[in-house]
């Protein structure tokens, strides 16, 4: 993935159909298996805050939440790889 799709902007991601966006953080997800990083999870973070505000998603109630349950598990994780790199242990990496 190049630097320039981990600073992608919310305003980025407007212009992506909702499938579009539900298939491309599926395969970010998968990548962050393998090769974990803060720009990663923070990308994949920015997917799942362009489904909460993208206006042919999230019309429930109970699928916002769950968006919002997911965007709050991703900066936690997030949190916890920028701690885990500043103290320069790899963690869960090969």
């Amino acid at each position: 993935m190049s630097a320039m799709m981990h600073h992608l902007e919310l305003g980025d991601l407007t212009h992506l159909e909702a499938s579009q966006l539900r298939r491309r953080l599926a395969e970010l997800i998968h990548q962050y298996v393998r090769e974990r990083s803060v720009a990663l999870a923070e990308t994949i973070l920015c997917y799942i805050e362009a489904l909460c505000l993208h206006p042919d998603d999230c019309r429930e109630a109970e699928q916002l939440c769950a968006y919002r349950r997911l965007a709050r598990h991703w900066r936690c994780l997030a949190d916890v790889q920028r701690l885990r790199e500043q103290q320069g242990d790899q963690g869960w990496q090969s």
